[in-house]
């Protein structure tokens, strides 16, 4: 009784101590601080005390001490009233957005939220979230002039503010942000009168980790916000030489970013350049250039985009706009674009731009170096579009240095659409590669500096690589040159034994796009694309051994073997004469042959129970050492004469000394003395004065 008195008792004290955790839990919700935007513009302020001040207009809070974190919110109802962050040098601001719709007049409005200080800002995203921007600025402004610090966008909790699970997405955070003309959707903002264009359009240090963003003048954000279509990049520079520098996108983070006027999708803003643009972990990310010009993700009108690396298991799909790269350079730009782990990356290019590389229509040296590097398990699909490269050379952007390293992975790469014309008698080609050069003013006399490595030292490789019509060129220095990737004298490939290298070259490709949308703003999205008709394939032996299915038995090649041979011609050798073997690679289009010759015969290899080829016998004494100085010519046999019984010729044989027939007779044909005219054998004959003579198999005893 005692026991279950205790009992009782102890749940009772464990249920008060549950019901007194959940109370003060609720209590310190309750004392969260959440500020309602709709009563007026919320300042959030970090000192260099790491002390987080808050001050509300229009409401009695000044200055006022959070210790608990600070979520804005409108409960999703639009307002014009606008939020502003300040953090002090070593400090972070954490701020939570939480249903914030702000909606700036488009002409006399300002920024909608605008991050300021030396310190780090946080923002995490709950609920549905809107930050559209005035004349100039940025939706999520983060300008250089006034922001020296960090940054970071997140979507760690669930719209209740609870932790999400481990490796579960939960609810999704998501935040539309753009800006008004010439202003970025997340960055840099243009520059009013007196204020340095050089700083204030540029960004940097922006990183997101998690959540939905649409950023910029999306096609359908602009159908609500058409002034958004005259802005900056979607994250990155402001129009007016706006760069962009740092930017992370990386984690579950799921982003679609669009350039307004000349502006790259993430990136540079009009005359803007990118540096260091990182997309990792689990990221989707979809960007798109301007209708007018900007690189998908990369440098804004002419402009370069330099470090952009796209690693571990993003999924990028990237389209350039007018004149730009898919990822890359804007217009006459090229740029650094490096594509490694299990990272999938579709590019198309744009008006002559490349799909991964430089924009169109060069004439600047240094801003057209262009270096792509692939490798990992990377895998890439990359379209030119008009004269441009799919992997490399912009149209026309052909005066610098163009590197492409392709060390692994899988790569489809289609060049641009090529063409052939004729106008009062002459004949203008504009022609390019998938992988490499472009189509160049100068013409195919101008030759341009490209170089392509392709090994399998980072992992197995495969490259299909076609361009247009039915020139051979597929991997080449543009303008229909001959493809620079192929086997030495000796059959061997360029790509070394690290991985496995397959490399298929194609032509008559081609690939249809939208004209314009839904996503792409200018040519419109890939539809589709055919890589055309296989005319080379290059591999290496490690290829073989990886893929034992293509190979008859890979176990019975040599060593020594580049390639899996198959017998198609053989000629077997005679004492008097060497005969072959010819051998085709196995693999479809590799078109590698080689000759095994076959050394003469001698007597001595023959011995005296070996067959000798094909010889005559004659049918006097006279004539009896004729065989031997005939032995290995062959006779064809004759239609006309008979076909002797074997016990017939034998018989004949029978009283001639040291011959007798094998056991292969051969054609055992008896041909008049008079079939021998015009034959090797006419001499012999007439010098033996008899009337037949015996094509046959002998053997010496």
């Amino acid at each position: 009784m005692r026991k279950n008195v205790k009992k009782q008792l102890a749940l009772r004290v464990l249920s008060t101590a549950a019901l007194l955790a959940m109370v003060s839990s609720i209590a310190t919700a309750a004392f969260a601080e959440e500020y309602d935007l709709n009563k007026g513009s919320v300042t959030v302020e970090t000192k260099d005390n790491g002390n987080t001040y808050v001050t509300q207009a229009n409401t009695e809070t000044t200055d006022h001490l959070d210790t608990t974190g600070v979520t804005i919110t409108s409960n999703g109802e639009q307002t014009s009233n606008t939020i502003t962050v300040n953090t002090a040098d070593n400090q972070t601001t954490n701020v939570t957005l939480q249903d914030v719709n702000i909606k700036e007049d488009q002409w006399s409005g300002g920024a909608a939220m605008t991050i300021k200080g030396a310190g780090d800002t946080e923002i995490e995203l709950n609920g549905d979230n809107t930050l559209i921007s005035g004349n100039y600025h940025a939706g999520l402004e983060k300008a250089d002039d006034v922001s020296h610090g960090s940054l970071t966008i997140k979507d760690d909790k669930n719209n209740n503010g609870s932790d999400k699970a481990k490796d579960e997405d939960g609810d999704i955070g998501t935040l539309i942000a753009a800006g008004g003309y010439s202003g970025a959707g997340i960055g840099g903002r243009r520059n009013e009168d007196g204020e340095d264009y050089r700083i204030c359009t540029s960004t940097s240090d922006i990183t997101i980790t998690s959540g939905k963003i649409k950023a910029g003048a999306l096609i359908d954000t602009k159908k609500e916000y058409p002034q958004t279509d005259l802005g900056g990049a979607g994250i990155g520079g402001a129009s007016d030489y706006g760069n962009a520098t740092n930017i992370t996108i990386t984690g579950n983070a799921d982003v679609s970013a669009a350039g307004g006027y000349y502006a790259a999708g993430i990136g540079g803003g009009e005359y803007g350049s990118a540096t260091n643009i990182t997309i990792s972990g689990n990221a989707t990310v979809k960007a798109t250039g301007a209708a007018m010009g900007g690189a998908g993700i990369g440098g804004g009108e002419e402009r370069k985009g330099v470090n952009i690396r796209i690693t571990d298991n993003a999924d990028v799909t990237a389209y350039g706009g007018e004149d730009g790269a898919g990822i890359g350079g804007g217009r006459y730009c090229g740029g650094s674009v490096e594509i490694s782990g299990n990272a999938k990356v579709t590019a198309v290019g744009s008006n002559g731009g490349a799909g991964i590389g430089s924009g169109a229509d060069g004439g600047y040296s240094k801003k057209a170096d262009t270096s792509v590097t692939i490798s990992d398990n990377a895998n890439v699909t990359a379209i030119g579009s008009y004269g441009g490269a799919a992997i490399g050379t912009g149209k026309g952007c052909t005066e610098g240095k163009t590197t492409i390293n392709i060390t692994g992975g899988t790569v489809t790469a289609i060049g641009g659409e090529s063409t052939v014309r004729y106008v009062n008698g002459h004949c203008y080609k504009d022609l390019t590669s998938a992988i490499g050069g472009s189509h160049n003013y100068g013409g195919s006399d101008s030759v341009q500096d490209v170089t392509v490595t392709i090994n399998g030292t980072t992992g197995n490789t495969t490259v299909n690589a076609s361009c247009w019509l039915d020139q051979k060129s597929a991997i080449s220095t543009g303008d229909g040159a001959a493809d620079i990737i192929g086997y030495d004298e000796d059959g061997k490939s360029p790509f070394g034994e690290d991985g496995s290298v397959i490399v298929r070259m194609y032509n008559h490709g081609s690939y249809t796009r939208t004209g314009y949308g839904p996503f792409s703003k200018s040519e419109g999205d890939l539809k589709s694309y055919n890589l055309g008709d296989l005319y080379q394939v290059v591999h290496n032996r490690k290829y073989m051994e990886e893929h034992p299915e293509i190979v008859d038995d890979f176990n019975k090649l040599e060593n020594s073997d580049l390639h899996d041979w198959q017998l198609v011609d053989k000629v077997a050798p005679t004492l008097e004469k060497e005969g072959y073997a010819d051998y085709v690679c196995r693999i479809d289009k590799c078109g590698q042959t080689k000759r095994v010759v076959l050394p003469k015969l001698t007597p001595e290899e023959s011995g005296s129970v070996e067959t000798r080829e094909v010889g005559v016998i004659f049918w006097d004494a006279a004539a009896q050492a004729a065989p031997a100085a005939l032995q290995g010519k062959v006779l064809s046999a004759d239609e006309k004469t008979a076909t002797a019984e074997k016990a017939q010729v034998e018989s004949l044989l029978a009283d001639k000394a040291n011959w007798k027939l094998a056991e292969d007779v051969g054609d055992l044909m008896i041909h008049p003395a008079a079939d021998a005219a015009g034959t090797v054998y006419e001499q012999a004959v007439k010098a033996s004065g008899c009337q037949y003579y015996v094509i046959a198999n002998v053997t010496a005893q």
